[in-house]
């Protein structure tokens, strides 16, 4: 969308919070968050020019949640103490650390934890009290092994990507009763791009493009970028004889974003 949400400032205690946009280089001030705070996870659910527009930060303390929400225009964050945990015998949840950026999806607010839980709630309601879990959790093996997970959207499903320590990526989406991930083993006609500071699909732009995730890792004193292919479950990258299984001597972009013009 072009925009980014930034959060910044001159001395640790300032929690200043703005959209920008590089490519206009225009500026949307949101109010300062109160300095004791905490949040690392944000997502926001449309063009800040929108006026339905919403903001959410979260700050995890173990399955207790600090979650702030705004409108841009607003003059102040509404902050409320969430607690993660549930004791339903089905689906008990005695913690959850949040693991990604939280994503909109019909205006409902996703959070993807670090064993493959699943939380949503309405922000515009009260947090607690539309909070539902979905029945989801990752096998031990696959939890010792994860070192990354996203979570995007595309056409209105909800799909989380995890990324081992061996290198195998798994794409997974909720079943039809939302108690079990399912894997995706073809992405049709989509594109991937992933990174800490934001992820999406997208339809492909040129032919061999689909089946792709797009990472934030260099190859060749940063000349390349690299891609995952689900076909070929390799790491390859456009304009070099390059294939791997792992992604070991690949420079990785810890603190970056995708982005693109509106």
């Amino acid at each position: 969308m072009g925009w980014l949400l930034v959060m910044g400032g001159k001395f640790a205690k300032e929690k200043q919070v703005f959209f920008f946009n590089p490519f206009t280089r225009k500026k949307i001030d949101l109010p300062d968050l109160p300095p004791d705070t905490a949040f690392t996870k944000f997502s926001f659910s449309g063009l800040p020019t929108s006026e339905d527009c919403l903001v959410v930060g979260i700050m995890n303390l173990l399955s207790l949640m600090e979650i702030a929400v705004i409108k841009p225009g607003e003059d102040d964050w509404e902050i409320e103490d969430v607690d993660f945990r549930q004791t339903d015998e089905n689906y008990p949840v005695k913690k959850f650390c949040i693991s990604a950026n939280p994503i909109f999806v019909d205006n409902y607010c996703y959070c993807l934890d670090v064993d493959g839980k699943v939380a949503v709630f309405d922000p515009l309601d009260d947090c607690e009290n539309s909070l539902e879990f979905y029945g989801m959790r990752l096998s031990r093996r696959q939890r010792d092994s994860l070192i990354q997970s996203f979570m995007v959207e595309s056409d209105g499903e909800l799909i989380a990507i995890f990324l081992s320590s061996y290198g195998r990526i798994s794409i997974l989406k909720p079943d039809a009763s939302k108690k079990n991930w399912v894997n995706v083993e073809d992405l049709g006609d989509k594109v991937i791009y992933l990174s800490n500071g934001g992820s999406w699909v997208e339809k492909r732009r040129v032919s061999c493009d689909n089946n792709r995730i797009y990472l934030p890792m260099l190859y060749d004193n940063n000349k390349a970028v690299i891609f995952y292919d689900l076909k070929t479950q390799r790491y390859h990258c456009n304009g070099y004889d390059f294939s791997s299984t792992s992604f070991y001597h690949i420079k990785q972009i810890l603190h970056s974003v995708w982005i693109k013009p509106t």
